[in-house]
């Protein structure tokens, strides 16, 4: 497990992350790093900010149901669990943050999926801060990821290094 603070990441125990756990308000989400036929990636951006669609896991919902539902409703997108990465398991980033005076341990589940849609376009979800749906190479993919949120820093190299068809 790994935690992500500013440009440092650290990897995290699990007797760590009950400490954590126990001393912040845990929050579980999960999202999708979404890729089209075309090889293209998708990408949000949320409160001026590239960033990857996800969310909050709502009750009874598991973190696969969460990722899916997540990218629908904020790109407008569906998706499937079928993509080019060579090892499609989930990975996990945790963030710290203080959101209306309470501090928070956000853990995000991130999924590789694919859309079957021919040309889609998306539709930002304007209520979420969502402002553009963006379908972006492999390699802009990675260089608008690298100047944003250090987590999606870790995820994005991570998708390119397990990506078998993406070759930069």
């Amino acid at each position: 497990m790994r935690l992500s603070y500013k440009y440092h990441t650290f990897f995290v125990t699990p007797h760590i992350l009950r400490w954590l756990k126990q001393r912040f308000r845990y929050v579980r989400a999960a999202g999708g790093i979404v890729t089209d036929d075309n090889g293209l990636l998708l990408l949000i951006r949320r409160n001026g900010r590239w960033d990857l669609p996800k969310g909050k896991v709502e009750e009874g919902e598991t973190l696969r149901q969460a990722a899916l539902r997540e990218v629908e409703e904020e790109t407008g997108i569906t998706c499937v669990f079928d993509s080019p990465i060579k090892n499609p398991t989930c990975l996990k980033t945790y963030h710290i943050f203080n959101l209306y005076g309470g501090w928070h341990l956000k853990q995000t589940a991130w999924f590789p999926m694919h859309t079957q849609d021919a040309h889609p376009q998306g539709v930002p979800q304007g209520e979420e801060g969502i402002s553009e749906v963006a379908w972006c190479t492999p390699e802009e993919w990675l260089k608008r990821l690298q100047k944003s949120y250090g987590t999606l820093r870790i995820v994005s190299q991570h998708f390119i290094d397990s990506c078998s068809i993406v070759a930069l």
